[in-house]
């Protein structure tokens, strides 16, 4: 996944717009920018976490170097989350995804999540398991 990506990513549950990603691994990589209309980001930069405006500077080239190889991808207006491992990000309705999988994720990552993901966030957390309520 690279920071782009929430230029374009919303909420599969309530198609809220732009979503919090809390990045656990990321690498630097060597990548060809040059050729690229900048800003890449149109409305939204993951990068800065900011809005796109028009006539500002962006540090495009070094955004589009960074690989999120593991990270959390969190809706704050109804408590999602959404998992990125090994740099693909699983974006999945309440009942495809797996409750074990999603524990394990948050259990390994406990330490770099943020506490209301993992006490709080949907479908699943660590204070309560699977939420029904979510559907």
């Amino acid at each position: 996944m690279r920071y782009w990506g929430l230029d374009v990513l919303k909420c599969v549950h309530c198609k809220s717009f732009p979503l919090e990603m809390y990045v656990i691994e990321e690498e630097k990589q060597e990548v060809d920018v040059s050729g690229l209309e900048m800003p890449l980001c149109k409305s939204y930069c993951g990068y800065l976490k900011e809005s796109v405006q028009q006539g500002k500077e962006y540090p495009c080239s070094e955004c589009l170097r960074m690989a999120i190889k593991t990270a959390v991808l969190y809706c704050p207006s109804c408590k999602h989350w959404y998992p990125v491992r090994n740099g693909i990000v699983v974006m999945l309705t309440n009942s495809r995804r797996k409750v074990e999988r999603d524990l394990d994720f948050l259990k390994t990552y406990k330490d770099k999540i943020p506490a209301f993901i993992l006490n709080e966030g949907k479908p699943i957390n660590l204070a309560g398991g699977l939420s029904r309520t979510t559907q």
